[in-house]
């Protein structure tokens, strides 16, 4: 599978993004033209939209893959009618008002420094306010749930999904609103963080490393997941993401793995348990 491809008005860049177990990888096209600067490519408005919104997806899916374990919790509170803020800077106030007395519980009890990421949403039918929340576990979660008393509560622990980690419940947190109530502001940032989150491991571009050509293959299905796995060690394919542009004839991917290691783990658990299995029978 040839790797580099050099010459031509355009090269393949590589970014690759290390978040907790997984790695991502873009790679994209870079438009160049020797001796002028190129005018900055402009995509159309819907398409602009439907990148910001992805962008939006990934940047909050390296937080929590980077951040957050099995051991810790989801959340999802509301408000009783006597408790039901007016505005959105209302909301916001009794959330960090709720994550301080979290973080006094947590540092009373000898417990880790509190982690958490949570998002305000406006409901599409009733326009109520509420409250999705990961936090740090090592907490009880009827505890955490008496600690909100201002509605219901509802405590889970973070279930992680072995290829896309917590991609799936990233995007609900950051999902474009679909009607005028669950629009808040489009100057509101919709979901906030601890500043004690790690940020993913984003090494120097690659560029020409994948080829048009090698990218237009894998498009098609010409390149084997196993022959991807080849230019990173230690890591199997989950999923890949090809688009072709039809305005600038350019090849997009986004290629998702995680750590062999984890995936083998698994493959020898489930060995031990059939062969246990086998001998008890």
């Amino acid at each position: 599978m040839a790797k580099r491809k050099k010459g031509g008005r355009t090269v393949q860049r590589e970014r690759r993004i290390y978040h907790g177990n997984y790695l991502d990888v873009h790679v994209f096209p870079v438009f160049r033209k020797a001796g002028k600067r190129c005018k900055r490519y402009r995509e159309s408005s819907e398409v602009q939209k439907k990148l910001n919104q992805k962008y939006r997806e990934f940047r909050i899916t390296y937080l929590i893959n980077e951040n957050f374990v099995e051991n810790d919790l989801e959340m999802c509170f509301g408000f009783d009618d006597e408790y039901l803020p007016k505005y959105y800077a209302d909301v916001q106030r009794v959330v960090r008002n709720f994550i301080r007395r979290v973080k006094r519980y947590r540092m009373k009890n000898f417990l880790p420094e509190l982690k958490y990421l949570y998002v305000i949403e406006k409901g599409k039918e009733n326009g109520r306010w509420h409250i999705h929340m990961l936090l740090s576990g090592d907490m009880d979660r009827d505890m955490l749930e008496k600690m909100w008393g201002l509605g219901y509560a509802h405590t889970f622990r973070v279930k992680f999904d072995d290829d896309e980690g917590l991609k799936g419940l990233a995007k609900y947190k950051v999902k474009e609103p679909e009607t005028e109530i669950e629009n808040i502001d489009e100057k509101v940032r919709r979901w906030a963080s601890s500043k004690n989150l790690k940020q993913p491991k984003i090494p120097k571009d690659r560029d020409g490393f994948i080829s048009k050509q090698t990218a237009k293959d894998i498009r098609e299905g010409n390149v084997t997941e196993r022959e991807i796995e080849r230019l990173y060690p230690g890591y199997t394919v989950t999923t890949v993401e090809p688009l072709f542009n039809n305005v600038n004839a350019g090849e997009y991917l986004t290629i998702r793995l995680r750590k062999t290691e984890t995936s083998r783990e698994a493959k020898e658990i489930i060995g031990d348990v059939k062969r246990r299995s086998r001998r008890n029978e």
